[in-house]
């Protein structure tokens, strides 16, 4: 009898490589396989991901900001990780290690590497990422989210397999969007990511405050906000007499998305990948400060394709949204538009690619001489 598979998917940090490792290890599980996770601190402590599997938390730390000292402190972390990595692949030898992406990602990747072990790297965002770039090369494969995304190197094998998304959102996806004619509700979702966007719940209740009466009893509000926010929005909302629910966290995004006429977020891949899969029309605010400017990128994308409309922080302001808002609320044949637009760059079989891309080399690796 042939025993299963053991794969380790590396992926933490934050919900944008957490989720699609989620839906990946689903896809793994059925087919038989044996999943095991690493992650760091923050990536273990988001509840909606990977919640039962068996995993090994490091310690790990970003050296993308911070003086001289943090980034000695981090390339430390990294080594001493790589070494607790390469000691647990040495009591059990993977598969094939597939790394998501970000610093949690990269002692799991070198230490495959040094003990020759196969590995793949997925790449959520439009532009690849820093230890996706650096480890690239020798991957079996660059998986991409999105065609001609930017910052391959020049060296590695890439396949185009789409962002996975987690079970429950696929199979929400053939739901028909619900264009809010008449005089019925009009919901809005503001969601800023795992942690929450200051500038949302700093623009977006003052904004809605200053539109008109009769569309402002028709909004209902489903909005995330950080904790520290929460009863600050809560006060801006029952102020303007605007229906509202807001809380810090949301474990039932898909539900909520069901449900959403017009979404109000950043633009990280993990959400650009559940927007465009539910086909929810956005509109985008970039983080400005995100690492080569990658949601820009992935932002982009989805007004190329007629999904959305961007905003950056320099222009995200009440005044502008609440002008934006009365227009696409006015007339919901950009909405429906919209969403149609969102549809067409969805990717529903992103978690099957992978995973066939992940059992492929598996069964290269048994009939290898």
């Amino acid at each position: 009898m042939t025993e299963a598979p053991y794969i380790v998917l590396a992926a933490g940090g934050t919900g944008g490589h957490m989720m699609p490792a989620e839906a990946v290890a689903d896809v793994l599980t059925n087919q038989g396989c044996e999943v095991f996770l690493i992650t760091d601190t923050r990536g273990d402590a988001i509840r909606n991901a990977m919640a039962d599997a068996n995993r090994l938390v490091l310690k790990t730390s970003s050296h993308a900001s911070g003086g001289t000292l943090s980034k000695i402190r981090a390339a430390c972390s990294i080594i001493k990780s790589t070494i607790q990595v390469r000691r647990h692949f040495g009591e059990r030898r993977p598969a094939v290690v597939v790394g998501f992406g970000g610093y949690p990602s990269m002692p799991a990747v070198i230490a495959a590497r040094l003990k020759r072990i196969p590995y793949v790297l997925h790449e959520q965002n439009a532009v690849l990422g820093r230890v996706n770039r650096f480890m690239a090369e020798d991957a079996r494969v660059v998986a991409l989210s999105l065609e001609n995304s930017q910052r391959v190197p020049k060296g590695a094998y890439t396949e185009v397999t789409g962002n996975p998304v987690r079970h429950l959102i696929s199979k929400l996806s053939n739901i028909a969007y619900a264009v809010p004619f008449g005089f019925g509700e009009i919901r809005l979702l503001v969601i800023g990511g795992s942690q929450g966007a200051r500038i949302l719940s700093d623009v977006v209740p003052p904004a809605v405050a200053a539109l008109p009466e009769e569309m402002k009893s028709r909004l209902e509000i489903t909005h995330q906000a950080r904790e520290e926010d929460v009863e600050r929005v809560v006060a801006a909302y029952t102020e303007a007499g605007v229906k509202h629910r807001v809380q810090a966290y949301f474990d039932d995004v898909g539900s909520l998305l069901l449900r959403t006429q017009l979404v109000i977020s950043r633009s990280g891949a993990s959400t650009i990948a559940e927007l465009s899969a539910m086909g929810r029309p956005a509109i985008l605010v970039p983080l400005a400060i995100a690492a080569d400017d990658h949601q820009s990128v992935n932002a982009s994308v989805i007004e190329d394709a007629g999904g959305g409309w961007v905003m950056t922080e320099r222009d995200f302001t009440p005044e502008a949204l609440t002008e934006k808002l009365n227009f696409l609320l006015a007339d919901p044949s950009a909405l429906r538009d919209a969403s149609d637009g969102m549809r067409e760059i969805a990717c529903l079989d992103a978690s099957e690619r992978l995973a066939g891309i992940v059992m492929s080399i598996v069964e290269k690796e048994r009939t290898a001489p």
